[in-house]
């Protein structure tokens, strides 16, 4: 996956105890960049798995301007439970919810519960990632996983 360092909304942050907000995104050569083709998106736990808390809610802000005052992005808001929040997992989104239409956007991540460790990383990507998964892989004809 090729990432470019302009459309990274959170880069191996640690969401312990507070709500975290990620980088600025400009999204300004898309009129509503949700309506545009699908737009690929990517968050997922990096490092260590989340231990601790019960849940983290992430959602999508956009605002009009970078320093402008930020909106929820309708919709966007995805609940993930202690026990999906290991290392490798995909939050939420897989394309840009239909909901952006300001060229500004920023993910937020607020706990439940104080945790002890876990980081999330979040862009806006080039491409769909989409690793194989177990039984997708065959090798020599033996299917693995």
């Amino acid at each position: 996956m090729i990432i470019d360092s302009n459309l990274v909304l959170m880069d191996s942050s640690p969401v312990l105890g507070a709500a975290v907000t990620g980088n600025a995104v400009p999204l300004t050569s898309f009129l509503k960049p949700g309506r545009e083709e699908p737009i690929p998106i990517c968050a997922k736990v990096v490092g260590t798995d989340f231990a601790g808390g019960t849940s983290i809610t992430f959602k999508l802000t956009q605002c009009a301007t970078s320093d402008g005052t930020y909106t929820d992005v309708p919709g966007s808001s995805v609940t993930v439970a202690l026990a999906d929040l290991t290392v490798g997992k995909s939050i939420g989104w897989r394309f840009l919810p239909r909901g952006v239409t300001a060229p500004w956007l920023k993910m937020v991540a607020t706990p439940t519960g104080t945790f002890t460790a876990g980081k999330v990383f979040g862009a806006v990507v080039r491409e769909d990632a989409l690793p194989y998964e177990a039984g997708m892989f065959i090798d020599k004809g033996v299917v693995k996983g």
